[in-house]
């Protein structure tokens, strides 16, 4: 039996992840666990760990590359085996896809460690040719025995497993996602004469922010009474921001700068929007829904597992921005019956979504880890 508190790393890539994603929730759990379990970040360096680190967070700076370049890989499976050693971590938590895939290649060689590995949807999107598809369930397997306990979003992706035995079921615990409802209070007021559509989404490929641009321009064909904000950061906003301006929609969208005061921006918008190739449980449905708003999402696994059809949203086909321009049009159209889809949303968060089970579950796995070790 150790003495002092389990020491447990969850590691994300970058900091504005950490920070959203991770933070809130290791501090939660610290309090509520207080002298027996503490659970610090490692993530690469930004303004975002000032932030944490104010608030009394243990933050172990680490460049972990997003990159498939080998040596980055290299450089970041040492970064993280360097700070393990040095931080004596009881367990780590590995979160996203690089850090998981470089964090359960180390775990062939480290068996002290208890690995821990969430996943936030496998990488299989809608549009996944089967070669890649193969490849990827392949590198699963091979990376089966690697991790004590795999966390699932997804029911969807947990019943994927089980269908290529990608995992046992011991190791299998299906987690979902939460957030603090709190933050999210609704604030239900007179609809105005222009809807306001909000996507808080990462500026790359899987987000497929083309399809709601061309949806926008189809949209502002039948009417100009809309705006759309996006929130991003990532490698593609130069040429959405490109694309916006050949549209003609520069006075109908707005690219605005990646925030931490997320409840303020989703009271400022009338509809969230989300047009992912794939997604875990996405927090940028989630939140908009606690905040009273309903979502359009595509029709793709995550997603459709965060709204209830035609109750909190709607779902929309990948591949039809008409589609989407028409639930964007309906919303704009009846305003009464949107606020009535707000409020069912935020019911169905609060009823589904409360970061307190996530809590619940977190507790239990990290102090299970002191029976592994």
């Amino acid at each position: 039996m150790t003495t002092n508190p389990l020491k447990i790393l969850e590691v994300c890539t970058v900091s504005s992840s950490a920070y959203a994603l991770v933070f809130h929730r290791a501090q939660a759990l610290n309090q509520r666990h207080a002298g027996a379990i503490q659970v610090d970040v490692l993530c690469s360096d930004g303004p975002e760990v000032a932030l944490m680190q104010a608030q009394g967070m243990t933050v172990v700076v680490a460049d972990q590359h997003r990159s498939l370049n080998p040596l980055q890989l290299a450089r970041s499976a040492w970064n993280l085996r360097r700070a393990i050693r040095q931080g004596g971590y009881h367990a780590v938590h590995l979160h996203f896809g690089i850090p998981g895939l470089v964090g359960r290649f180390l775990a062939l060689f480290d068996h002290q460690t208890v690995w821990i590995y969430q996943s936030h949807g496998y990488s299989i999107a809608e549009n996944t040719s089967p070669l890649a598809r193969k490849a990827y369930l392949l590198i699963e397997k091979l990376l089966k025995k690697t991790v004590r306990y795999s966390l699932f979003q997804l029911r969807e992706d947990m019943e994927l497993a089980r269908e290529h035995r990608l995992l046992d079921e011991s190791q299998m615990v299906f987690l979902g996602n939460g957030i603090d409802l709190n933050k999210f209070e609704p604030h239900f007021t007179a609809a105005t004469n222009i809807t306001i559509f909000g996507m808080v989404a990462r500026f790359e490929p899987i987000k497929n922010h083309a399809l709601l641009l061309d949806a926008a321009a189809l949209l502002a064909k039948q009417t100009r009474d809309f705006n759309i904000k996006l929130i991003g950061q990532g490698h593609l906003q130069a040429d959405i921001q490109a694309s916006i301006q050949r549209k003609g929609l520069s006075n109908l969208i707005e690219i605005m700068p990646y925030r931490n005061d997320m409840p303020a921006f989703y009271q400022s918008i009338d509809v969230g929007v989300l047009t992912s190739f794939a997604e875990g449980i996405p927090r940028a449905l989630i939140e908009p829904m606690a905040s009273g708003k309903p979502v359009i999402c595509t029709d793709v696994k995550g997603s459709r597992e965060a709204i209830i059809a035609q109750q909190t949203g709607f779902k929309t086909p990948i591949d039809s921005p008409q589609a989407l321009a028409d639930h964007m049009l309906w919303c704009i159209q009846h305003p009464e019956q949107r606020q009535q889809m707000g409020k069912a949303a935020r019911k169905h968060a609060c009823q589904h979504f409360s970061e307190t089970r996530i809590l619940d579950i977190l507790g239990d796995i990290y102090l299970s880890c002191e029976q592994n070790l």
